[in-house]
């Protein structure tokens, strides 16, 4: 999801203003049973009625578990209505507590495929300011069809229908289908297995994604829509690439397909393959600003551009389809991975196309500016999503990396962030601020805990302490330098006019000062491209 910085006051009042969707969250602690459940494959049956704005179906997950469980523990908003529920065909009773949905079942075989069937209905929450806080959006087009938008990172997908909530358990796969009154079109996940007629003027649209995708990116937007296509090839890759559009947007279809396709081959040139080759490239336009959602992102930003004419929306959407997508965290609490990383990159195609100093501009003007170092970029796990709303994960995230760099060098960064996406890992490819740390410190053959103890797990920036004293009958200044935080050995460049030039010196120095002698009428810049984020005191004046 992206954040604009002119959207950061609306991100505030959202996070001090309670609504009906900002009670729910994702994520947070599991129960033994929940640990136990490893969930396969959604069939999720649905029929949204855009008159009486509600939804009502049927959905099957197929599952095994890990080991004995004493119960099954299903979430499902309580608002909704649940009956006939089935494990392996058989008739069960159930408990409702709170929004899960209890069954006693105790004598499934472990490692063995079974599948739980649930029927319900209801009034799904109404999104409040999407997709901050999420729901259903139930808008018109200029048409007069309804517009109906889906978003529900934050709040998590029982909003909606029956699932494991929960970051850590990423399904194999998902069919949905989505009955809709006609000539409503439905754009989802995946591939279109095809549009089956229903009585009564009703259409069932049947979505497929044979790949592993968090519950919270299984997503539908339904209007009357205009579909635009095309064929391409990104990096000699052959990619399918569609845009369900309102009529009255069409006339930016074609160019929003082309910017897509910039910003794919970026990302593919930078980080490796876009990883839905199989399936496709989507856009929908939305009724909200955005969100990542697997193979269909969300687009609602009406084709504007930021000053250097690139698309900042559409750009850190597609950037998510790597970073949060295919690579997902497991706790919430490193959600910076998702964000921050997509902002970096952000980054990175500004000083490709817009050389170095813009890259420093934005770090500086975007990033650095928009930091507020209240809260550790990485909770304490587990998390749940209302721990990490706001912007400092985007942007302090970004500079985090942004002060690797300057540590490790670019080549080990980017060879570390390749190598971290693509590197198989368990559970469909999750991972965590601990895994990264042991790539980014194999590749530079650095221990870098020191640094992430300092800008990742803690808010607090580290303070560097300077002092001058002139010597040689005031010809010379000695400027001593050193921070205030032990252990701590992040190295620091400066910069002084010398005799005939400037002079450019990078110091290792820890919590001894360490000196460097100027002449007297120079002045030692500290940090003078802006690499790092610290608290500088004189301590001449303390």
């Amino acid at each position: 999801m992206i954040v604009y910085r002119h959207q950061i006051q609306i991100l505030c009042f959202v996070l001090f203003n309670l609504s009906i969707c900002g009670a729910f969250s994702s994520g947070g602690k599991l129960t033994k049973n929940q640990k136990a459940m490893d969930v396969h494959h959604y069939n999720v049956k649905i029929e949204i009625d855009p008159n009486k704005k509600t939804l009502a179906g049927n959905v099957k997950i197929k599952f095994s578990l890990k080991k004995k469980a004493k119960k099954l523990e299903i979430d499902l908003l309580k608002t909704y209505s649940v009956s006939n529920v089935l494990i392996n065909e058989m008739p069960m009773a159930f408990l409702r507590r709170g929004n899960k949905i209890i069954i006693d079942k105790n004598d499934l075989i472990v490692n063995q495929l079974h599948t739980v069937s649930l029927d319900y209905k209801g009034v799904p929450p109404v999104a409040q300011n999407p997709p901050w806080e999420g729901g259903i959006t139930w808008a018109k087009s200029e048409d007069g069809y309804p517009w109906i938008g889906l978003s529900c990172q934050h709040e998590g997908a029982y909003i909606w229908f029956p699932c494991k909530e929960h970051p850590s358990d990423k399904p194999d796969s998902v069919d949905l289908y989505i009955t809709v009154p006609e000539p409503l079109k439905v754009a989802s996940n995946g591939l279109l297995e095809g549009i089956k007629k229903e009585d009564g003027r009703r259409e069932t649209w049947h979505w497929k994604t044979k790949n592993p995708i968090s519950t919270y990116n299984i997503n539908f937007t339904i209007a009357n829509f205009d579909l635009v296509t095309r064929r391409s090839y990104i990096k000699n890759e052959p990619i399918y690439m569609e845009y369900y559009v309102l009529p009255e947007s069409k006339y930016g279809a074609e160019e929003l397909l082309n910017k897509a396709e910039k910003y794919l081959t970026f990302y593919t040139e930078t980080f490796g393959p876009y990883p839905w080759l199989n399936e496709k490239f989507g856009l929908v336009e939305t009724p909200y600003l955005g969100m990542e959602h697997q193979t269909i992102i969300a687009y609602g930003n009406k084709y504007k551009e930021t000053k250097m004419g690139y698309d900042a929306l559409l750009f850190h959407e597609i950037g998510h389809e790597w970073w949060g997508n295919f690579l997902s965290v497991s706790d919430w609490s490193d959600f910076w991975i998702h964000e921050g990383f997509t902002t970096y990159s952000e980054a990175l195609y500004i000083e490709k196309n817009f050389g170095v100093n813009a890259y420093h501009a934005f770090i500086q003007n975007t990033c650095k500016k928009n930091i507020k170092n209240q809260t550790p970029l990485v909770p304490k796990r587990p998390a749940k999503t209302d721990l990490v709303k706001g912007t400092e994960f985007y942007y302090k995230g970004a500079f985090v990396l942004h002060m690797l760099r300057y540590l490790v060098g670019y080549d080990n960064l980017i060879k570390t962030l390749k190598e971290y996406l693509y590197t198989p890992k368990p559970n469909n490819n999750q991972t965590s601020t601990k895994e990264f740390i042991e790539y980014l410190e194999d590749n530079s053959k650095m221990e870098l805990n020191w640094f992430f103890n300092q800008y990742v797990y803690s808010e607090k920036i580290p303070t560097l302490y300077s002092r001058s004293k002139s010597y040689k009958k005031g010809q010379k200044q000695f400027v001593e330098i050193w921070w205030a935080e032990p252990r701590f050995p992040l190295p620091v460049e400066v910069r002084y006019k010398g005799t005939y030039a400037k002079e450019n010196l990078q110091i290792n120095i820890g919590e001894k000062p360490t000196g460097v002698s100027i002449p007297s009428e120079s002045i030692l810049e500290i940090d003078p491209k802006k690499w790092l984020l610290f608290n500088n005191v004189n301590a001449d004046k303390n």
